[in-house]
């Protein structure tokens, strides 16, 4: 009920732009520390009604992206700083023109057919969601200057060592660009529930929602930093005061962001040395460094946000709501795909389906995850409700072959398909499955893919299991 009466396009009065109307901003603040304790569903109807009486688009542009020279990329270690080689680079290319394709409601309402060149394959939803997941993967690795990996993650030390975050360096208007159209894939995301395979810290997050950041937050990327802070903070329940400080300590007012670039916390920092008396400030003032060290990017990213969904229908979220509302859960529940999954030419009380399912039981997550993408073009589950259409289903079919144990499963992501032989045993199952899901990642159609690659003029004559057929 109070939500009306908030402006959630304000930032907290904890941050630099602090509001004169006192009581909407202590109202305000209120709202964002206790947001995390009201229902998800009930931000989430809200969001929905705000989104359905919004503007839609009915565009849905064909969009021819160039997986080889995506491929070279990453086997030459390069960066796209250009946002032309990449697949995101790619997409961004042709949409940031026409951001408005993305005003979709519905995770079935695709905003663009993808057509891999030299690849076989028509896009009834399949290639998208494969370019998607393509797209994910790539902003979480070096060959974008977007993300770089936390301090956690390269010193091996610390929590969320799988955590990305962004790039406090990439700072060129081309960059910013960029940066604005991840946020409007986030955007995207939010609006449609098209989930985004991101592994991303509460840091980046909160970011995203204006809200503060504690120290436990810089504790989740750079634990070597905070464990600093809190050293320094405490260092009087040691026995060290005034005169014996400077024995123990030997800092400047200057800190080192996450990408490693020093930077002084005040004019002459480099000059001035950290004291028992001043300790409080130099800490402040590196919190505060530490915070903002990505405000150019943050602004950018929720600019892209903010063009797809309006920044009210997003703030309401906590950064908890935020990321499971963007991501899902990263691990695939193996009795929510038995419970979503159809048969078609065998039942669940068949031994080939129950040998399926402890094959599946026995995979790690990540080998569920590429399974899921063989099948379906995406490596999570989305959001389940129970209400979902058909596009939900993940069907099992038994392929009819004279060899079983000499064939590999097919998978057909269009229809969320596997086609999977009568394998004589489970570990023959399971190696056969395992194979297709790692290698078998270019898309084919029955017949040879036999055309030219824009630009590299090289000729794909390639025949494989995975397949996307409409």
């Amino acid at each position: 009920k109070i939500l009306p009466y908030l402006n959630l396009n304000k930032t907290t009065s904890k941050r630099k732009e602090k509001t004169k109307d006192l009581s909407s901003s202590s109202l305000l603040d209120l709202y964002i520390k206790t947001k995390e304790f009201i229902l998800y569903a009930i931000k989430f109807e809200i969001q929905k009604k705000g989104i359905d009486a919004s503007e839609k688009n009915g565009d849905r542009p064909e969009y021819k992206l160039n997986r080889l020279k995506a491929s070279k990329l990453r086997e030459e270690n390069q960066v796209d700083h250009t946002g032309e080689k990449s697949i995101f680079g790619q997409l961004f290319q042709k949409s940031k023109d026409n951001f408005k394709i993305y005003f979709k409601n519905d995770a079935q309402d695709y905003p663009f057919r993808a057509t891999f060149l030299g690849e076989g394959g028509y896009d009834a939803g399949g290639l998208f969601r494969e370019t998607i997941d393509q797209v994910c993967n790539e902003i979480q690795s070096e060959n974008l200057p977007l993300m770089i990996k936390t301090p956690n993650n390269k010193n091996s030390f610390g929590q969320n060592r799988e955590k990305w975050m962004i790039n406090p360096s990439a700072t060129s208007p081309t960059h910013m660009e960029m940066f604005e159209f991840f946020g409007v894939l986030i955007g995207m995301s939010i609006r449609a529930s098209n989930l985004l395979a991101l592994d991303l810290p509460s840091f980046f997050w909160k970011q995203i929602l204006s809200d503060p950041l504690e120290k436990q937050d810089l504790k989740n990327v750079d634990a070597y930093c905070f464990q600093c802070v809190e050293d320094i903070i405490n260092i009087h329940t040691k026995g060290i005061g005034v005169e014996n400080f400077h024995t123990v300590m030997d800092e400047k007012f200057v800190t080192r962001l996450s990408d490693g670039t020093e930077k002084e916390l005040l004019e002459g920092g480099k000059d001035k040395t950290v004291t028992f008396e001043n300790r409080e400030e130099y800490v402040k003032l590196l919190l505060q460094c530490r915070f903002d060290e990505s405000d150019k990017q943050v602004k950018a990213i929720q600019r892209g946000i903010f063009k797809i969904v309006p920044a009210h229908l997003v703030k309401i979220y906590s950064w908890r709501d935020l990321e499971y509302k963007v991501c899902g859960k990263p691990e695939i529940d193996v009795k929510l795909l038995k419970k979503i999954t159809r048969y078609e030419g065998c039942s669940e009380d068949d031994e080939i389906v129950k040998m399926f399912w402890k094959a599946m039981e026995e995979f790690t997550d990540e080998q569920r995850a590429l399974y899921l993408r063989f099948v379906w073009g995406r490596s999570r589950l989305p959001i389940y409700s129970g209400n979902e259409g058909r596009e939900f289903n993940h069907k099992l079919t038994i392929k009819h072959c004279g060899n079983p144990d000499q064939t590999l499963p097919e998978g057909h992501t269009c229809f969320f398909q596997v086609d999977i032989p009568r394998y004589s045993t489970l570990e023959i199952m399971k190696e056969k499955i395992l194979y297709a899901i790692t290698f078998c990642q270019v898309i084919d159609t029955d017949d040879d893919a036999f055309e030219t690659w824009e630009e590299e003029q090289i000729v794909s004559n390639t025949q494989i299991s995975h397949q996307l057929q409409t």
